[in-house]
């Protein structure tokens, strides 16, 4: 997406709203933002939770947005929108968020009858749904399918939003139209349009899965033959283990020979001290020492080392550890199928669309980023 194409996109998304331009120039424009465009982008949660509790006249933010970075306005403090940048993906996240879901209305030019008089037009409801269907393993591959579905009339058509983007839609009922009943619910045009997913899938070629799979029995063996080989060095291992216990058995021996010289060595209790311990800790904190020692000199005894509950922190067996990485490669190789919902809306038209269906060669080739490895 160029950045005539982002200024584009933010345009039309802020003429959704009926937001009021403050001024526009080729490099940038300043929009005074509309309650539901402020809430969505603005950044301000705390305010407006403040507005809504207090019941407060709402103050429009007004922002400036720049599309090239090295025109900037003087004495104006605007924000270079691009398709990267934060406020651009809060934008995305507000359209998908009041557009997944429209009613429109197809309006033409005024149909005359026999005696040159206007005539009701009727208009008949489809659901346009668009849907993503992902075809999942270590690789990623996208079909997207733009379905009609009449609900007059059960019929369900292919590439229908290349249809709509040929009409004039409103989103108020023109003069002289009317709509006609639905007779095919939602329920059934829902099962309607599951029909056809399965119908692209069945026309694709399974190759991709069985590939999926093979990659997987791959990556186990390699899995497999390390821990085999991890288990064969593990006698070696216990023996070391052995070995490094000897030593800290043979530690606290050590240390308690010091302590017992150490004893001999301090001077006599009785005699003068030489260094006076402050009586309150802002005074001990005041002459650099240190917390950990006063605390310790005042009887906070440290937790000895068996009474540490140590359970959460326990080493992973080998034998976990090569189920855990199963289930993981599992998760990443193993083939499957996603089917999400993009956007659609309700449509009533007069115009009729081309009864066409998808094939192999439709979906491989029409369909925009289909056949194509993400």
């Amino acid at each position: 997406m160029q950045q005539q194409q982002v200024r584009q996109f933010v345009e039309r998304y802020l003429a959704t709203f009926s937001a009021h331009i403050v001024e526009s120039h080729p490099d940038y424009f300043t929009v005074k933002l509309p309650v539901e465009v402020d809430k969505d982008i603005g950044n301000r949660p705390f305010y407006w939770s403040w507005v809504d509790k207090m019941n407060l006249a709402y103050q429009p933010l007004v922002l400036t947005f720049t599309f090239h970075p090295d025109c900037t306005p003087e004495g104006l403090r605007p924000e270079h929108l691009h398709l990267g940048a934060t406020r651009m993906q809060q934008i995305f996240a507000s359209a998908k968020k009041h557009g997944s879901f429209v009613c429109m209305y197809e309006q033409q030019g005024g149909l005359l009858g026999n005696a040159g008089k206007r005539r009701s037009t009727p208009l008949v409801p489809w659901l346009g749904m668009n849907l993503k269907v992902s075809l999942l393993c270590d690789k990623r591959r996208d079909i997207l399918l733009y379905l009609g579905i009449n609900l007059h009339q059960p019929r369900l058509v292919t590439d229908f939003t290349s249809f709509l983007f040929s009409l004039t839609l409103t989103p108020a009922i023109p003069d002289y139209y009317y709509t006609l009943d639905r007779k095919v619910t939602i329920q059934e045009a829902l099962q309607m349009a599951q029909q056809e997913v399965e119908h692209t899938l069945e026309q694709e070629d399974q190759q991709w899965a069985e590939e999926a799979r093979t990659r997987l029995s791959e990556e186990l063996a390699i899995l497999e033959a390390y821990y085999e080989e991890l288990a064969r060095r593990e006698p070696e291992n216990e023996q070391t283990k052995a070995d490094e216990t000897e030593e800290e058995a043979e530690q606290p021996e050590a240390q308690s020979s010091l302590e017992q010289e150490a004893l001999h060595l301090e001077p006599d209790q009785t005699g003068p001290t030489s260094v006076e311990q402050p009586i309150s800790f802002d005074e001990y904190r005041a002459s650099g020492g240190r917390i950990l020692d006063f605390l310790r000199t005042n009887g906070i005894q440290t937790t000895p080392r068996e009474e540490i509950q140590q359970g959460e922190w326990k080493k992973s067996t080998p034998d976990e550890e090569r189920q855990r990485r199963k289930d993981e490669l599992a998760w990443q190789y193993e083939p499957r199928i996603e089917v999400s919902f993009i956007n659609g809306g309700l449509f009533y038209l007069s115009s009729v669309p081309p009864l066409t269906r998808s094939s192999k060669a439709k979906s491989m080739r029409h369909l925009p980023a289909s056949g194509r490895i993400m």
